[in-house]
């Protein structure tokens, strides 16, 4: 019976992956033609306690290679405590005209923390194509021109790949970590599945976005991003998830395993409200955490095999990934991040025992 049940995990394993693989060709086949015209867009970007980060963040988005005159930033302080606003405020007044800085009021509606931010700079947003980061991202020259691109007539949201600054093993498994999910992800959309998207590389026309009556009108979670995505899908927008260096926005690592703890934490409690396809790729990780757990009681050999048929899947779906966002070199890190990835299958069931959610300072029920 084991010897039957890792059989069915592999070959469930290898079927998903390879299926994943072949939509993959669709994700690349996606257009992005040359740039004829410049609509006006808006950026916003909310912020709490990042003073470290904002200014940063800012001062990559005012060094876009897009006409200035054609796009905003909207900059939100969400009720930070530190010296988030002051910093938003020097940098907007050294450069008049090009952001827009407001800060968040309380509300009576459906939209919490930083649905809320986010909902209230939508409200100042002029721009017909709206893109969202965050204050800890540091978006390359060419990111907004690049995602822009893809906003051909058919289509209304676009979903796009965040890398995380790797310099060294903890942060180099960070970004493995967030590649794998995010291509799992724009596999799946291409399939015809929206199971996730990264709130800080994602765009979407205004008229999308009043369609479903925003954040102020989407069920609030504790991963709004994907609520807000899945809620635009579902309504009929034309809905890509693009994979290049262009559209790929950067942004800072966790400092602690703490961090990424409770990073992890707000992830899984968000994926409980997910779709049937999501519990699907799922359930198939935790029957290969499983069968890789059980297989050396079993041989060597079988352990190999699993280990094996792991290895080789992950590798097929995630170089090209790699090679795309021109993060190759990291296979140097490949061997350790399939550790990484199957200690997180043990803990994320752990994580869903509790249904508090701690997240910038502020403590949820999910």
């Amino acid at each position: 019976m084991i010897e039957i049940f890792l059989i069915v995990a592999c070959v469930s394993y290898l079927l998903e992956y390879t299926i994943f693989r072949v939509a993959m060709r669709r994700v690349h086949r996606l257009a992005h033609p040359a740039a004829s015209e410049y609509p006006m867009i808006s950026v916003v970007v909310a912020a709490r306690n990042e003073e470290r980060n904002i200014g940063r963040c800012l001062h990559a988005l005012l060094a876009q290679d897009y006409p200035a005159d054609r796009m905003q930033i909207v900059a939100v302080n969400d009720e930070s405590d530190d010296a988030t606003c002051a910093i938003m405020q020097r940098i907007a007044a050294q450069h008049p005209g090009r952001i827009t800085v407001i800060s968040t009021a309380p509300e009576d509606s459906h939209a919490k923390g930083k649905a809320r931010a986010i909902a209230q700079g939508m409200d100042h947003a002029t721009g017909g194509i709206i893109l969202l980061t965050d204050a800890d991202c540091m978006p390359p020259a060419v990111w907004a021109g690049s995602v822009i691109r893809h906003f051909t007539p058919d289509v209304d949201v676009c979903g796009a790949f965040t890398l995380v600054r790797a310099d060294g093993l903890f942060s180099a498994m960070q970004q493995l970590d967030w590649m794998h999910l995010q291509t799992l992800g724009s596999c799946a959309l291409a399939l015809g599945f929206p199971v996730g998207v990264v709130g800080n590389n994602f765009s979407f026309r205004r008229s999308a976005y009043d369609a479903v009556g925003g954040y102020r009108n989407v069920r609030f979670t504790v991963t709004e991003d994907y609520a807000l995505f899945r809620a635009m899908y579902l309504s009929g927008a034309r809905t890509i998830y693009p994979c290049g260096a262009g559209t790929g926005n950067i942004t800072m690592p966790c400092a602690t395993l703490g961090e990424v703890v409770r990073q992890k934490q707000r992830w899984a409690r968000g994926g409980v409200e997910n779709t049937l396809p999501g519990y699907t790729i799922f359930t198939i990780a935790l029957l290969m955490l499983v069968a890789f757990s059980i297989a050396p009681f079993v041989s060597l050999h079988a352990w190999a095999a699993v280990w094996s048929i792991k290895f080789a899947c992950d590798l097929m779906l995630m170089f090209p990934t790699m090679r795309r966002l021109h993060c190759a070199g990291q296979l140097r890190y490949f061997a350790p991040f399939q550790f990484y990835f199957i200690t997180q299958l043990f803990v994320i069931p752990l994580l869903l025992t509790s249904r508090k959610v701690v997240w910038k300072g502020r403590e949820y029920r999910s």
